[in-house]
């Protein structure tokens, strides 16, 4: 039982500790948001698709690949895109702050706590079946996002429209490239990829950091109620839907810890300047995601200490 507590505590307490990191820095004086902000855009255009590209690329397909796995992934987050369209809008009857939660809802940080969560776990370079969940899940969670942002402020969706934000997003793009580059019969040259994984390791320290510097609980006062339903749909409801079903079904070890990840993450970071680009409600946007990201060190450790003292993880 100490080992579990112990295990579960590593994988979070890192989190937790950079977050605090970011925001005693900006107490101090250090660093500001909109320094934050222009590091948050950097970070969402060239770090995270990096940090996907790296998992993907080095990720042996025919050691990791489990279609079962694979179509579970397909069919929850199809089974959740309702969800997230039509829940907010019965729970919040603004059209616009709607689709901003349900697209919180939809969006999982999976790319950062997955890394960070399976490695702790199973060690450095260890983590295919997660890396392998990540290269589908990201990108349909990112097509899924536009396609609530657009039929919820727009109250439908242009299939021109969607395809082009699809394509240009830059998770889906590292995913390709990944994809592409995995087919050829050459490898990327050592010094070409010692610049990969120095940009992908820097991805998740900067990330928590920034999270922490944004924290400012005082704003998100004028959205409480709001960010109470956003943050109890996205942690608590999505995780009590799909992960019973995935134990039921035999998930185990790795693929487990994978789907774990993916229906209990937070918010993804990634999806404020998305929300903000398309319109939506930019302060609530950022507040889901700080607010989703506090809990879910919470919800997390929960989560990874009872499949590990259940034998599961």
């Amino acid at each position: 039982m100490r080992e579990n507590f112990l295990a579960a505590l590593g994988a979070v307490l890192p989190m937790a500790l950079l977050m605090a990191l970011g925001a005693g820095t900006r107490r101090a004086g250090v660093v500001d948001r909109p320094t934050m902000r222009s590091l948050d855009k950097l970070t969402f255009r060239l770090f995270m698709p990096v940090l996907l590209f790296k998992n993907i690329y080095e990720t042996d397909l025919s050691q990791n690949f489990d279609p079962r796995e694979i179509l579970f992934v397909v069919l929850a987050l199809a089974a959740l895109l309702p969800l997230a369209l039509l829940l907010p809008r019965r729970l919040e009857p603004d059209p616009v702050r709607a689709a901003t939660i349900g697209h919180a809802m939809m969006r999982t940080n999976y790319l950062l706590f997955g890394v960070t969560v399976a490695e702790s776990i199973y060690g450095e370079g260890r983590i295919g079946s997660v890396a392998l969940v990540g290269a589908v899940a990201v990108p349909i969670t990112n097509a899924l996002g536009v396609v609530i942002l657009e039929s919820g402020l727009s109250g439908r969706t242009s299939p021109g429209k969607l395809a082009l934000s699809i394509l240009k997003n830059p998770m889906v793009l590292a995913t390709l490239a990944a994809l592409g580059l995995m087919a050829l019969p050459v490898r990327l040259p050592a010094l070409l990829w010692g610049v990969i994984r120095d940009l992908a390791g820097v991805t998740t320290t900067l990330s928590f950091i920034s999270l922490g510097v944004s924290l400012d609980l005082g704003e998100a006062r004028a959205n409480r109620r709001r960010l109470a339903v956003g943050t109890g749909l996205r942690t608590v409801l999505v995780p009590l839907v799909f992960l019973p079903l995935a134990v039921a079904l035999g998930f185990r070890g790795q693929s487990l810890c994978a789907l774990m990840v993916l229906f209990a993450a937070p918010t993804a970071v990634a999806s404020y300047p998305m929300a903000v680009a398309m319109g939506a409600d930019g302060p609530l946007a950022g507040q889901l995601v700080c607010a989703t990201t506090v809990l879910s060190v919470f919800t997390m450790f929960c989560c990874t200490f009872l499949f590990q003292s259940l034998g599961l993880l």
